[in-house]
């Protein structure tokens, strides 16, 4: 989220799993058993990693199995086969995959957003995910006796009145907490690499003088990799000095250097 400055009230999880996805080069298939006793499939061999999902499924149960097959992936679960049936949900594996897939869908910083600060229903934050009714009652129940452990009760009770249209009970759980979930979610530092890359994909340039990490020149090796149409470099001037990022489809080497320079005389 804070990568891509995606709103927290416009949160989804496809932002996240189309990253992953085209990062990874995985490839994301539908399939069909009559049965539907396959709901997802991880596969990874010799030609990638693909995912598929149950296509009759409806798309908040197809969303939660994109997520979870992604979580095989990006836990680095032991195997080169997963599949997401009825008959092994007890399964260890199959439960960290089902838990990632959770936080996925509904980060606790969105939840906080949603139901905290913007007073949205249970119905509200439901359809603005894509989940399900009993994919958002288990969310909840676990995010909250992660905070309430001592009153289980008391926090569904919270989630059932929520779920009638009551927002006064759960509203309290999450004022006495939301202070808590701030300081976690501030805790993650964005990456100089991908605010860098997300900005130069904006406007084709960008200086130290919004990211002064920039001027590390360590930086710039990573920064150059991330995109085969991204160039780096610093001008200096009276003891003053500004490294800068550029699209070379945007911008000649000169244009860059006479926008940095500018910047430069303007300090």
């Amino acid at each position: 989220m804070k990568d891509h400055e995606i709103s927290l009230l416009n949160y989804h999880f496809d932002y996240f799993f189309q990253f992953c996805i085209q990062e990874n080069n995985i490839q994301v298939l539908s399939h069909h058993f009559s049965n539907h006793k396959i709901e997802g499939l991880t596969v990874v061999d010799g030609l990638g990693t693909s995912f598929s999902y149950e296509r009759d499924n409806p798309k908040v149960k197809q969303n939660f199995t994109l997520c979870h097959e992604l979580g095989h992936f990006i836990l680095k679960h032991d195997g080169s086969y997963f599949a997401e049936s009825i008959d092994n949900q007890e399964n260890l594996v199959e439960r960290e995959a089902n838990i990632f897939s959770a936080v996925v869908l509904m980060p606790d910083i969105v939840l906080l957003s949603k139901i905290y600060y913007s007073c949205d229903t249970f119905h509200q934050v439901q359809n603005s995910l894509e989940v399900s009714k009993q994919a958002l009652f288990y969310r909840l129940s676990d995010f909250l006796r992660e905070y309430y452990s001592d009153n289980e009760g008391e926090a569904t009770q919270a989630i059932e009145s929520y779920i009638e249209g009551k927002n006064s009970f759960i509203f309290h759980l999450f004022h006495d907490i939301r202070e808590q979930i701030i300081e976690e979610f501030n805790q993650f530092k964005p990456s100089l690499i991908n605010q860098v890359k997300q900005k130069v994909r904006k406007v084709g340039f960008t200086t130290s003088l919004e990211y002064p990490d920039l001027l590390n020149q360590d930086n710039w090796k990573a920064i150059k990799a991330s995109s085969i149409n991204i160039k780096t470099w610093l001008v200096y001037n009276k003891g003053k000095s500004i490294a800068y990022v550029w699209d070379k489809e945007k911008f000649s080497d000169e244009e860059a250097k006479n926008k940095a320079e500018l910047q430069l005389l303007l300090m």
